[in-house]
């Protein structure tokens, strides 16, 4: 009889541990389930792009993005198809194109004539060669920065490729509004890149920004465009293109 009820009482013990172990390991689950859901739903970051000293007044294709402060994950890995920045009727399609650091870039020729991509960049220099309509040819951005994308034939053609170590950046339309969706909560760096202002007026534009439920509005981000020069430049062997081109 005595035996019966130790071996009840070992029982009873076994089946509140066994229990109390099931509890923790649903509430572990659940809390990392809600932490991981709320990790993947992020909100809207918005702003709108204002110029000072513009001759254009073109507030369209100003880049904006957002780096994660004290975080050094991996980007996400890529996958088909490759971001495309396209050569038609003489011009690249999109002009200003936004990457993960890491990504491949596409460069279809949808002209009936050839065309020779190529970048002199500190950041990434390239030469894709000489290659027929129909064609494309890939090019890895492993660098971050800005990369200007030119035409060894046409000397109008020219292009940016923005190379950058996060996936949540945005670039203004021709109203000037930028946004940029899925941004998950936390403390960002701001950084702002405009073809025709000059690195030290973009470094000023740079701050930290706070991300939260609620999402964000930056309000208005003006550019100044003083200090700018336009030159023009040359060919992939560093010459001036033959007039008429």
């Amino acid at each position: 009889m005595i035996l019966d009820l130790d071996v009840q009482k070992v029982n009873k013990r076994a089946f509140f541990s066994r229990l109390l172990v099931l509890i923790v390991l649903l509430v572990v689950s659940f809390s990392t389930f809600q932490i991981s859901y709320s990790a993947a739903v992020g909100v809207r970051v918005e702003a709108t792009i204002s110029l000072a000293n513009s001759k254009k007044n073109d507030v369209s294709n100003i880049a904006m993005w957002l780096e994660p402060v004290g975080i050094g994950g991996r980007l996400p890995k890529q996958t088909m198809p490759y971001p495309t920045m396209r050569q038609k009727g003489k011009k690249f399609v999109p002009k200003v194109l936004l990457v993960p650091n890491g990504y491949y870039v596409s460069f279809p020729n949808d002209d009936p004539f050839p065309h020779n991509v190529f970048s002199p960049s500190e950041v990434k220099k390239f030469d894709l060669g000489l290659y027929q309509a129909g064609d494309s040819r890939d090019q890895l951005m492993n660098r971050v920065g800005v990369v200007p994308v030119y035409c060894n034939i046409h000397p109008q053609m020219k292009a940016f490729i923005i190379s950058v170590k996060t996936s949540y950046y945005g670039l203004s339309n021709e109203n000037g509004k930028v946004e940029i969706e899925n941004v998950p909560n936390g403390k960002y760096t701001l950084k702002v890149w405009h073809e025709r202002a000059t690195a030290e007026t973009l470094n000023k534009l740079s701050r930290e920004v706070t991300v939260t439920a609620a999402g964000a509005n930056l309000g208005n981000i003006q550019v100044d465009e003083d200090g700018f020069t336009t030159i023009q430049h040359k060919n992939k062997d560093g010459k001036d293109y033959s007039p008429g081109l």
